[in-house]
């Protein structure tokens, strides 16, 4: 080991930037699972038949009756995630939800799926965003031959800062400006 150089302060730098940037890859994968998860979610009621209706869960036995009135419940006896009955009437026409969908937030708590509503007809924008993510992966081979072309280190330096100014950028954007993707009013 001491006829390579040691452990100096060179190769401590270097390696906690190599480790920021799995890390920062790590942290990126893991909020992508709970950012655009898969989340329980079921038509909100008219607010003449229930006002401010945005648990998923009934809230009492007066809200579940009316939930059971309006959800249509599939074969596997969860309501219906995507239509609802326009009224209780004997025609029982369905239709898509007009008031905005109420969120189980028992596992995921608030996530981005639910701030820009990607469920029912949205639910494939969720694909496109893992699509545009997982393409990061492909400046791997970018990357990679710069790092032949013009050296390891030169390139190590300038992948990471490059990665640490997106991330900052990244983060002013989701907490500054507001996201005005489907905002909903909730009183």
């Amino acid at each position: 080991m001491r006829l390579c150089g040691d452990l100096g302060s060179f190769q401590i730098i270097h390696f906690f930037f190599l480790n920021l940037i799995s890390m920062s890859a790590g942290i990126v994968a893991f909020y992508y699972v709970f950012g655009a998860a898969d989340l329980n979610h079921r038509c909100q009621l008219s607010p003449s038949v229930w006002p401010n209706d945005v648990h998923y869960w009934p809230i009492n036995q007066t809200h579940e009756a009316r939930i059971n009135e309006y959800i249509p419940k599939g074969t596997d006896g969860k309501w219906d995630k995507c239509m609802r009955y326009t009224t209780n009437d004997q025609l029982r026409t369905l239709i898509n939800c007009p008031n905005g969908w109420a969120y189980d937030r028992s596992v995921f708590g608030y996530s981005f799926t639910e701030e820009a509503n990607l469920v029912c007809h949205s639910e494939p924008k969720k694909s496109w965003l893992n699509t545009l993510m997982q393409t990061g992966g492909l400046s791997l081979l970018v990357i990679g031959s710069l790092g032949d072309k013009f050296g390891r280190k030169r390139t190590t330096t300038v992948t990471t800062i490059l990665l640490f100014v997106l991330c900052i950028i990244t983060q002013i954007f989701m907490q500054w400006i507001p996201m005005t993707a489907n905002t909903k009013y909730v009183g």
